[in-house]
Formats: structure tokens, sequence, C-alpha cells
């Protein structure tokens, strides 16, 4: 609540006009046992920790009304909010689009116990944000945390259209459900989760019914045996690759995908790769029903490059040089 309204949104609640919501970010076990009570209802002992809370009263004089806003985020900011976050929280209709969907989020498993990271200075609200810009915008690229398109969305607070929003709110609800996810060795980061959404999203608009069960299995293998390498471990399970697809140098790209998960992980390079390599797979391991459904044919071709003779030994550098120089990445990631 902004601050004209707190203190009788305070009032409305003590005096039971109002019930608790017990699924707001950060997920709170506690909060979430009286979810949708009044306060005359709830434990004493909650009850007592609110009528105890204090509550801290500054007045601010000189400062010109639309200044007003930003000023008090500052001085009530206990979180660590990131300035995107901050931008979020004022990012108006667009922002209560993210929040409602975070909200949904979380009883569909988008929690630290299934995802492996919280929404410590909303995460959460920056991942979903950025996958709702990229899906309105049609371009991978958007999903960096500095692109135009999603500054200018959390400043205008414009609201994304009802289908980007069904279309980001089925596709996350059908990775949450994945059984992956409950595998002791699947752990996201914010970068690595955003970049499964985004092939989700992709894949269910392009291949159909039936591509998120393929991506789930993908998803078994491959996040236990990048995990692998980031510990510096050798691989225990080679991916289930087609035959024509065998020269596929998965181990180089895993490495790749680790290194973009964690160097300049936001920016639209990184961001752009991660999505390739996982369609790479995708279709290296079968999940596209055709080569002539887009966009296997720019998958395809990033393939061909990756295997031509003269790139049998591949360095990072080599690879990144390979698939922008001469594969498809210059051009990927463009839904339309």
């Amino acid at each position: 609540m902004d601050g004209q309204r707190r203190l009788a949104t305070l009032y409305e609640f003590v005096d039971g006009r109002l019930d608790l919501d017990g699924r707001i970010t950060p997920h709170d076990p506690v909060l979430r046992e009286s979810d949708g009570r009044l306060y005359p209802n709830l434990p004493s002992g909650l009850r007592a920790a609110i009528d105890d809370y204090p509550l801290v009263v500054l007045e601010i004089e000189g400062m010109p009304a639309a200044d007003l806003r930003s000023a008090l985020l500052r001085l009530n900011d206990g979180t660590g909010l990131s300035e995107t976050g901050r931008k979020l929280v004022e990012s108006g209709s667009f922002g209560a689009q993210v929040r409602d969907l975070v909200l949904n989020a979380v009883d569909w498993g988008l929690t630290e116990e299934r995802v492996s990271f919280g929404n410590v200075g909303l995460a959460y609200d920056d991942l979903i944000s950025r996958a709702l810009v990229a899906v309105e915008e049609g371009s991978v690229r958007t999903a960096a945390a500095d692109s135009k398109e999603l500054a200018d969305r959390l400043q205008s607070g414009h609201p994304v259209s009802p289908e980007t929003l069904n279309e980001v709110s089925e596709a996350l609800k059908e990775l949450l459900s994945l059984p992956a996810l409950d595998l002791p060795a699947v752990r996201f980061v914010k970068p690595t989760l955003l970049s499964w959404l985004l092939v989700m999203i992709h894949a269910r608009r392009c291949l159909g019914p039936g591509s998120e069960h393929h991506l789930g299995h993908l998803l078994e293998w491959f996040e236990p045996q990048r995990l692998r390498l980031a510990a510096r471990l050798s691989l225990d399970m080679r991916p289930p690759l087609r035959s024509g697809m065998k020269g596929l140098p998965y181990e180089a790209l895993l490495a790749r995908f680790n290194e973009s998960s964690a160097v300049a992980a936001h920016g639209p390079d990184a961001t752009i790769l991660r999505d390739a390599i996982l369609w790479l797979f995708l279709v290296a391991t079968g999940g596209a029903p055709s080569r002539r459904t887009e966009p296997v044919p720019a998958v395809m071709r990033m393939f061909e490059t990756l295997t031509r003779p003269d790139a049998a030994a591949l360095e990072d550098e080599d690879l990144d040089e390979l698939l922008w120089a001469h594969g498809s990445l210059g051009s990927w990631g463009e839904w339309r």
C-alpha cells in the first residue's frame, strides 16, 4: 500500500474488514497457515506481533509531489530492493500484473524449496516481468535486464495484453509442475530459470501440446549434468541424442551455458546464448516433430556450424565466434 492508504488499511484490517493474504512473497509458513483469516480470528501470537509492531512516522516538507513516492520507498526499504525492484514496485498496472502472477505462481510451486532461490529483492517479480516483456515484444533479447523495452514498460506501467499474460501464466504453471523439479540435482538461479521459462513458452507456441513433456525429460538430464561440470566433475550420463545429431559438442555447450549463467548473465548476449543452447539440446534429443517447424531450421544451421570439420576442438571463444559469425545466433530469438 502507498503512504496515503497505509494507515487506513491498518484500521480496516484490525476492524475485521480485510482478510490476511498468506500467499504474499517472500513465502512465510506462519502467514500461509492464516491465509484468508480476519484479524480477530488470527492465532494469539500473530495478533500480538501485529499489535506490538512499531510504526514510524516521518514528516517531509518542501518536496515536490512527483518525488514523494521514490523518497518513501527509499525511507521504508528494509528489503534491499535493487533499482529494478523499486521500479517494479512503482510500475503501475504492469507491476500489478506481475505481482498477481507471482502470487499465483507461489501456489503452483514458485518457492525456494522448489526452484532453489527465494523472492529476496523481488527476484520472482523481476524474472516474470522480463518474461512478460519478451513475449509481448516477441524477442528473447528484450528479456535482458537492461533492455530498452523492459525499461520503457517499467516506466510507463502500461499492462501487457491478456493474451501475453495468459501465455506466460500457462507456461510457468507447466514448468513448475514438471516432475524434474523434485530432483535434488535440479537447481536454478534466476538467469537459468528465466531461460527455461522462455523455452517453455516458445516450444508450446511452435511445437504444440506435448512439448512440455519432452522439455521435462531434457531438464532431468541437463541440469544435473551442467552442475557436475560446474563442480569440476565429469559427466556421468550422456545426452539421449538422435542418431543424426550425435556430433553435438554437448560438453562444450554445457560449459558455455554455465558461464553465460554467471558472467554478465542478465545481458542480451548471455540471454540469447542460453536460449539457443537449450533449443539445440531440445532439437538434438528429439523434441521437435519436424525439421521444417520454426525455429528448427535455424537450430539445424547452428548444429551444422558446430559440427563442421574445422570445429572439432572447440574452446569457449571459438564456440561463440562460430555461432555469432557463422551460425544463426545473430538473428536468434526473434519470435515474429
